[in-house]
């Protein structure tokens, strides 16, 4: 086993069950992961999270996931725009999901990794695969508008005489 695999209660073949085509490409997956963000914190608690979980953890993270996925699917059909109320909601509702199962995730930090959304060609997949083509945009859209309202007011200054 490498030193890469993930540190899992789960076998080989739950792991095929609840991770799909990730569990036949881990080594090489993982190896990425640790080059582009192996000093990181949000790596290291990544790490620590994942190696806690079985089966019923990673089956309720892809039920979430798959819910978060559908809602953005069915805002897309309706129309809704990426800085609507239902859209910013289902941003939100997708950072949440990745700060309790994975890492702190901060609006600025889900700014800058719906970037990888568009940018990358496998997170574009991974969003756009279970919504629709031109999600990954609408989505990075949804997520700066979210965290846009979430930003604190202007400091006001005051300006006595």
């Amino acid at each position: 086993m490498s030193d890469r695999k993930i540190r899992s209660p789960l076998g080989d073949e739950e792991k095929r069950e609840v991770w799909g085509e990730f569990a036949d490409r881990e080594d090489e997956y993982l190896a990425e992961v640790e080059q582009r963000w192996g000093n990181s914190g949000a790596y290291t608690q990544s790490a620590k999270r994942v190696a806690a979980y079985g089966k019923e953890q990673w089956e309720r993270i892809n039920r979430d996931n798959a819910a978060i996925e559908a809602r953005i699917r069915e805002l897309m059909d309706a129309g809704a725009a990426p800085s609507s109320e239902a859209a910013m909601d289902v941003a939100e509702a997708q950072r949440r999901h990745i700060a309790r199962w994975f890492y702190d995730m901060t609006h600025e930090f889900h700014v800058r990794k719906s970037h990888l959304y568009v940018e990358d060609p496998r997170f574009r997949a991974g969003i756009e695969t279970n919504t629709r083509p031109g999600a990954a945009e609408w989505l990075r859209e949804a997520i700066a508008a979210n965290a846009s309202r979430h930003e604190p007011p202007p400091a006001l200054h005051d300006h006595a005489p």
